[in-house]
């Protein structure tokens, strides 16, 4: 780049074909170009290429470089880099530092002053590096870019890093083929799944015990329209937590590039389990008092004993239970009842009423409506009758079953059924108890719950009085 020598000749331009190169690099056939590529990253930062000979004139320079020094092509090609754009103070390092370049290590990088053509000067980002052609005439490229905007660009890229990687909501990116290519550190931990068990994977194949069917189907929708989807609620199960069922609020949102061309699809994720919770403890509340209202008025609308134990059936199901089933003490009927627990090791039961939202082996399992069964204190519902309580199994295990089955038959039938939860109510009049309500899921996968046997027991009593006044 040295002015002081003799007027170097002319630049010699590049034989046809011999495009310059990286010393030691082999031609490439494998360049493409996409005219619709629009602005990218290297726009953003006006990256400017400047090539030099080996006497450190201008040989190629470009529109970006036209922008940044100021000079257009026509004021830059033939002239040396060095008295067009350095400061007389920095031409010493500047001569050192091409040295460097052609006959050293053949690369520099760093910040340095240059001189705009208005006169000011402005700190410019470079990285040069040697070129060589096909006869080994060397030269050197200059990559430049405005300190300023790569700073700024710096700051931006490094803010939005941390934004991601820092958020406590999840977020996640996912290209065109929905597949993850970006998962922050909030996600892995609500999914479970550290961020390369999610790279590359589909949103079922990371999660499939999520409804990821209507999820992906929405990233399609979104991938396909540009409309966002914002606040769609799912649930299901992650291996963050694979025992519990979780909520969450998910907003969609595609990714285009500066040119319009999708990228793929951006999601967050907030977990809104407890809010889900809350708003179904409120419905629920909301169900239960309509329940018991509902109650109040369909049982006890005669004075016939068997149609007062199925409208207390027909409240129970399905709202509560699967199945139901109304039982009287044979001895309420026949007028031997004393008063107080019964002091017998057995307890004699009619049953009144059986009541199921569909047929199941459940309904063969349980004792026929008029049949009269003896059962003893190993039963559970002779238990709820002597203790004049509630009695919950609430997880029915096969070693449950005896206590709840009247058989092993039964207790085959009840297993076939899929019985996991039971519970059973006093029926309590005047005082006394005079029977019991059994109530059994099947296909509610919920157990019975302390909210479940308030209920139960609130209708039991309603349906209790009105049985009493029946008989």
């Amino acid at each position: 780049m040295s002015t002081a020598d003799a007027s170097p000749a002319a630049p010699e331009p590049l034989p046809p074909g011999s495009a310059a190169r990286p010393a030691g690099a082999e031609p490439s056939d494998g360049l493409s170009v996409d005219p619709a590529t629009g602005p990218g990253l290297l726009d953003v930062l006006g990256v400017a290429g400047v090539v030099l000979d080996a006497q450190g004139r201008i040989t190629l320079w470009s529109p970006q470089a036209a922008e940044l020094f100021g000079y257009t092509a026509g004021d830059a090609l033939g002239q040396f880099a060095a008295d067009l754009i350095v400061d007389e103070q920095n031409l010493a390092l500047v001569l050192s530092l091409f040295e460097e370049v052609m006959t050293g290590s053949g690369s520099w990088a760093g910040a340095f002053p240059v001189r705009h053509k208005d006169g000011t000067t402005r700190l410019v980002e470079f990285r040069n590096m040697r070129l060589e052609d096909s006869e080994g005439r060397r030269y050197a490229l200059g990559i430049a870019s405005d300190q300023a905007t790569v700073r700024r660009v710096e700051r931006d890229l490094a803010l939005s890093m941390r934004l991601v990687a820092q958020s406590p909501i999840g977020l996640a990116v996912l290209d065109t083929e929905l597949r993850y290519v970006l998962v922050n550190p909030a996600l892995e931990r609500i999914n479970g799944l550290p961020a390369a068990e999610h790279m590359g994977r589909r949103v079922h194949e990371a999660l499939p015990h999520v409804d990821t069917e209507s999820i992906e189907a929405a990233m399609r929708e979104v991938l396909s329209t540009g409309r966002p989807q914002l606040n769609r609620f799912t649930t299901g199960r992650t291996p963050a937590d694979p025992d519990e069922d979780h909520a969450w609020s998910l907003s969609l949102y595609r990714l285009d590039d500066p040119a319009g061309r999708p990228l793929g699809v951006a999601a967050s994720i907030v977990d809104v389990t407890e809010q889900h919770k809350t708003s179904m403890a409120v419905a629920l509340a909301r169900q239960r008092l309509a329940l018991i209202a509902d109650a109040s008025v369909r049982i006890g609308t005669t004075l016939d004993l068997g149609v007062t134990a199925r409208e207390l059936g027909d409240i129970a199901v399905p709202q509560l239970a699967d199945l139901a089933t109304v039982d009287i003490l044979d001895a309420v009927l026949t007028g031997d009842h004393q008063p107080g627990a019964p002091a017998d090791e057995t307890v004699r039961f009619r049953a009144l009423a059986v009541k199921a939202a569909r047929p199941t082996p459940a309904t063969l399992a349980v004792d026929p409506v008029g049949s009269i069964a003896r059962y003893d204190t190993t039963r559970v519902v002779t238990q709820c009758v002597r203790a004049a309580r509630p009695v919950l199994v609430a997880r029915v295990t096969e070693a449950d079953l005896p206590s709840v089955a009247r058989d092993a038959a039964a207790a085959a039938l009840l297993a076939a059924a899929g019985l996991h939860s039971y519970l059973a109510v006093p029926l309590i009049a005047r005082g006394e108890v005079i029977g019991a309500l059994g109530l059994l899921r099947t296909d509610n996968p919920l157990p019975f719950d302390d909210d479940d046997v308030l209920l139960a027991s609130e209708l039991a009593a309603r349906a209790a009085v009105c049985i009493d006044n029946a008989r």
